[in-house]
């Protein structure tokens, strides 16, 4: 199985939700919000960043946030060089995010040879 997800997003929308902490606990895992404690300034640009990722990813998927998927089920990390992929025990992906001053947005490829769930 194969599949393409991409997702965009106003900066700002992420930036008025982040001022209820409810939003990071529903939307992020542990690991992520420990990620995004260290971004400073780029908070904002670096969370929609991970919410698109997540939505390019249940995209790719073919399902969305359907069927009991929820946003913390999909776990976006970082290598040391900082750039973005996807922990998933069964998948592979390919993830590209990007941002600008306005808008942040992802794309997630879900490679041949996956289990299918």
């Amino acid at each position: 199985m194969t599949g393409l997800g991409t997702d965009m997003i106003e900066i700002r929308r992420i930036e008025q939700a982040l001022r209820r902490p409810a939003f990071a606990q529903r939307v992020f895992t542990q690991a992520e919000r420990d990620w995004l404690d260290g971004q400073g300034n780029n908070l904002p640009q670096s969370a929609a960043g991970l919410f698109c990722a997540k939505e390019a990813v249940a995209k790719a998927l073919g399902t969305g946030f359907r069927n009991g998927l929820n946003l913390k089920d999909i776990e976006i990390s970082h290598t040391e060089l900082g750039a973005p992929f996807v922990l998933h025990p069964h998948r592979n992906f390919l993830l590209s995010i990007a941002h600008c001053q306005s808008y942040a947005t992802a794309t997630a490829i879900l490679l041949d040879g996956g289990n299918a769930e």
